[in-house]
């Protein structure tokens, strides 16, 4: 049985361990509060953009561009997995890795090759040890920064349209809400083109229409991932509030079941000296 002293520490250290995950879930409410209020200023836009982009490819041969050919035989696939650098969020690192290992276990047979370009620490972690191979890593990634968002968008371009690559799959966690957020597999080329969007819908062209979709489509394909990025930056920021809030509520928990156990041990401490002490008294007397 732990003594008085034991359990006084044990409490006192969950005391401390209470007053960081209290701090950090200040702290990633704060940042959950700026991240929301860009992320709703951007998917207005990108929300448009993908509207305007369906609803002109949509009336576009499929060989207008690379970007939107579909090839018939698929032999290699690229994932695009986008986490965080860093843990303490919960499941949100995990669902996303979990997600590429179950799709890479699930297609080895079915592809050639399954290249992975991801963006975060802890899925390169998870992949590295499960002796999964990855093309490119983004990792000690700082914030939303346009030049890294430039660099992955000019990369994927570039390998799909070299052949390398025949279909891309994006992966990140969508941010719903505060309490919920989901991983989206999605995707990503070659680019989806719905036909009931551009119905009853014609376009006069200027520049020339070619001039157009061959600025148009880099353009799209940056602003999916920087979406992607500053939602999956959003659903971090909640899902690491959430795991702060549950771990402050456990310690709380916890430091009243060890103060009710420190209470009993301290009475029944108390008790055994007064039976002592009633022992004592009656042994004199009886001599």
């Amino acid at each position: 049985m732990a003594t008085l002293r034991e359990i006084q520490r044990k409490i006192n250290s969950i005391r401390s361990t209470q007053t960081i995950t209290r701090t950090m879930r200040m702290v990633s409410a704060s940042k959950l509060r700026r991240s929301q209020e860009h992320f709703d200023r951007i998917r207005g836009y990108a929300t448009r953009m993908d509207e305007l982009l369906k609803r002109v490819v949509s009336r576009l041969p499929e060989k207008t561009h690379p970007l939107l050919e579909h090839r018939e035989d698929v032999k290699n696939v690229l994932l695009l997995p986008i986490a965080s650098d860093r843990g303490l969020s919960g499941a949100f690192n995990m669902n996303i890795s979990t997600a590429v290992e179950r799709f890479v276990h699930e297609n080895r047979d079915k592809y050639e090759n399954i290249g992975i370009y991801l963006v975060g620490r802890k899925v390169r972690d998870y992949l590295k040890k499960r002796k999964i191979e990855t093309m490119k890593e983004l990792v000690d990634v700082k914030g939303l920064d346009e030049t890294m968002v430039d660099s992955i968008a000019s990369d994927i371009i570039q390998l799909y349209t070299e052949g390398r690559f025949d279909k891309v799959y994006i992966i990140y966690t969508h941010f719903r809400s505060a309490v919920k957020q989901e991983v989206i597999f999605d995707q990503f080329l070659p680019i989806e083109m719905n036909e009931a969007a551009g119905e009853g819908l014609d376009y006069l062209y200027e520049p020339e229409r070619d001039e157009i979709i061959e600025g148009l489509l880099p353009r799209y394909i940056r602003t999916k991932v920087y979406f992607a990025l500053a939602d999956s930056q959003t659903a971090e920021h909640a899902a690491r509030m959430a795991a702060m809030e549950n771990a402050t509520n456990n310690c709380g928990e916890m430091i009243t079941h060890l103060t009710l156990v420190y209470n009993k041990t301290r009475q029944q401490s108390i008790t055994n000296d007064m039976m002592d002490i009633v022992g004592g008294a009656e042994a004199l007397q009886e001599a």
